[in-house]
């Protein structure tokens, strides 16, 4: 009885040139195999070089897992960094509209301010005049009194007969002159508090200018012009196109947070960005290369556990052990 039998395998199966060499049935055997049987031995071989190649492709795999995890980790940092930038860009700009607004109620507060200067100067104007009016008014008054002493007629004496009229028209008229320091005081003091408003929000030095320079600093009118696949500004305003990385290039150690403001325009935030997008890159390439070195370990694994198997079932040292003999019975 033939232990293994080739012919009907070896014409129907496509076999490794080897292999189909080694199972012809017309090929006389060979004496110099170590198990006598070729076919064993032929798979032991191939069976070898495949755990070589598995054992290389899961070191590969190790080496891409190993790499990923570290771009993975460097392209965290850099959207880490990346993001918070954003946040603070996106910060400075409600600030830059909130100093808009500010600064439209303060121009109308300033401007109505400064009417309100120039009409309490108008006022005073006003006033003057008036109690200079009343003081013409008093010499007057003390002349018309003098020439009515001067007539000596007892019809125009004190309490006789218009007399009385007169004497209540020159208490009232210093009644109104005496009015006059309350009321220019009260004006004088209007008018310096208006001033200090004035000059305090509408001036060169006043709150209008100090927004002014809060808005020149924040550099509200500028727009995000700069592009990371075009080029940035740097922290001079300067614009530069952004220069090609190399493509082993994965650390970048020679950045400095100079920020300048639009954050979106400054050369930092434009260098985070460009090195975060990079790293994005490199880690879809490692990916991609980790899926396909993974896709040929289970390749090999699949292979050598097939042979693994094959190589147990034919094995001749124990395929062709003797059976022991049963036991007798007692």
């Amino acid at each position: 009885m033939k232990i293994l039998e080739y012919e009907f395998i070896a014409e129907v199966i496509e076999w490794d040139e080897r292999v189909k060499a080694c199972c012809d049935p017309k090929k006389k055997a060979e004496t110099s195999s170590p198990s006598g049987d070729c076919c064993y031995d032929t798979w032991t071989e191939e069976y070898e070089e495949v755990v070589f190649l598995y054992n290389q492709s899961e070191r590969r795999v190790a080496k891409v897992t190993d790499e990923l995890a570290y771009m993975t980790g460097q392209r965290d940092m850099w959207k880490t960094w990346y993001d918070e930038l954003t946040r603070v860009d996106d910060s400075s700009r409600k600030i830059c509209h909130q100093l808009e607004i500010i600064l439209h109620h303060v121009h109308r507060i300033g401007k109505n301010t400064h009417l309100t200067v120039k009409a309490l100067n108008t006022l005073y104007c006003m006033i003057r005049d008036f109690y200079m009016q009343l003081d013409h008014l008093k010499i007057k008054y003390t002349e018309f009194l003098n020439c009515l002493r001067s007539i000596n007629n007892p019809e125009l004496n004190t309490g006789v007969g218009i007399r009385p009229l007169i004497d209540d028209y020159g208490k009232k008229l210093d009644i109104v002159i005496g009015t006059r320091d309350a009321v220019l005081t009260a004006l004088v003091a209007l008018i310096d508090a208006a001033g200090r408003i004035y000059q305090n929000i509408d001036h060169f030095y006043g709150l209008r200018t100090l927004l002014k320079e809060w808005k020149k600093i924040f550099n509200c009118e500028e727009p995000c012009a700069g592009d990371r696949k075009v080029g940035y500004m740097d922290r001079y305003g300067t614009f530069h196109k952004t220069e090609k990385k190399e493509e082993d290039e994965f650390e970048h150690v020679t950045l400095n947070p100079a920020l300048r403001f639009p954050i979106c325009n400054s050369y930092y935030y434009q260098e985070v960005g460009e090195m975060y997008h990079l790293d994005q890159m490199e880690v879809d390439r490692k990916s991609a290369e980790l899926l396909e070195e993974t896709k040929e370990r289970d390749k090999y694994k699949a292979w050598k556990d097939g042979l693994d198997a094959v190589i147990k079932s034919v094995n001749p040292a124990t395929r062709c052990a003797p059976v022991p003999a049963p036991s007798p019975v007692k």
